[in-house]
């Protein structure tokens, strides 16, 4: 009588476990090995340093009775809005905006290898080209994808620029450059809507100012053809009244357009934005990439896992193999087959 097959052998945490801490040593040498290759890596990779700049935005608003005056009467007229305020985003997209970036790309900065000797920002980093047109836009799209980034909290006002570059001191430079074109920028666009307020309040006020003129010519005239002892007749007396109050109303808005002319000529000089800068760029002490110390502990972390992810799946394979020989030896023959193909 043939004796009873013995009952496969199951897969279990256990046989794993074990079939794991049997290859400790091969394990142990991955792991030293994969944080080596980490090491050696973050020692050939250039350098990145970010310097990092913080500044708030104070919005300055017209004078609320001018700006409510001038904004109907542009309204009215057709004439469009006559500036107003810009949100933080603005602000972060004109500074990593092409113009401004273009600016930076062909200003100079002290050279890293020389600090005596300053040098256009596209030749310290070495942009390339077949013609200058082309470095430029080469160099604006490393500064915008790689080097220059924004970011905006409405919560507290602030835009946040962060500027990331092979040298420290050159970063900061690059930051603090950047953040003076965006000053400029901004009062360039400001003083062109103040300027642009005073010129219509100047359009209306002559205008208003003519048609005072006019209304006073007609009361003189009216005044003139009818003498004072006829002017209890009701007709001539509502017609005085008429062209009386007209001229009140002119009046009245000649006034009110010559104190918003005051205001906008005054505004010209003062209603710009005022960035704070709440945390100015200075060159970083320690490297924003590589971070050499983190890279071989993760390099050795996953060169680790991925021994014992082996081992473990040696194991399970081993037990699948007497759980099912023939499927086994099926699924070994048809990558054999693959292989060959």
């Amino acid at each position: 009588m043939a004796e009873p097959a013995e009952p496969p052998r199951q897969t279990s945490l256990l046989r794993v476990a074990a079939a794991v801490a049997s290859r400790w040593r091969l394990i142990l040498v991955c792991a030293l090995a994969g944080g080596a290759v980490a090491a050696a890596y973050s020692l050939l990779a250039h350098p990145r340093y970010r310097a990092t700049a913080k500044f708030a935005l104070e919005e300055r608003t017209l004078n609320p009775s001018a700006a409510s005056g001038l904004a109907a009467l542009a309204g009215q007229l057709g004439a469009g809005t006559l500036g107003g305020t810009r949100s933080l985003q603005f602000y972060a997209d004109v500074v990593v905006g092409r113009d401004v970036l273009t600016r930076v790309a062909l200003d100079s900065f002290p050279d890293p290898a020389n600090r005596a000797r300053q040098r256009a920002l596209i030749d310290i980093l070495h942009i390339g080209g077949p013609d200058s047109a082309h470095r430029v836009n080469n160099a604006v799209d490393y500064l915008s994808s790689r080097a220059v980034g924004t970011m905006t909290n409405d919560r507290t006002g602030t835009i946040t620029l962060n500027v990331t570059l092979p040298d420290a001191q050159l970063a900061a430079d690059v930051a603090s450059r950047l953040y003076a074109h965006l000053e400029q920028f901004n009062y360039e666009t400001r003083r062109s809507a103040a300027s642009e307020r005073r010129r219509f309040a100047e359009r209306e006020l002559v205008t208003a100012r003519g048609k005072l003129a006019d209304a006073e010519g007609a009361m003189r005239a009216f005044l003139e053809a009818n003498r004072a002892g006829v002017m209890d007749i009701p007709r001539l007396a509502f017609q005085r009244e008429q062209l009386q109050r007209r001229i009140e109303l002119l009046t009245e808005e000649y006034g009110r357009l010559a104190r918003e002319l005051q205001d906008a000529q005054m505004d010209e000089v003062r209603d710009t934005p005022v960035f704070t800068l709440v945390q100015a760029p200075v060159a970083p002490v320690y490297r924003d990439f590589p971070r050499r110390t983190r890279m071989t502990i993760t390099g050795a972390v996953l060169a680790g896992a991925l021994a014992v992810a082996w081992a473990a799946f040696r194991a399970t394979g081993w037990s699948v193999q007497q759980l099912d020989p023939a499927g086994y030896d099926q699924f070994r023959s048809s990558l054999r087959r693959r292989r060959s193909a």
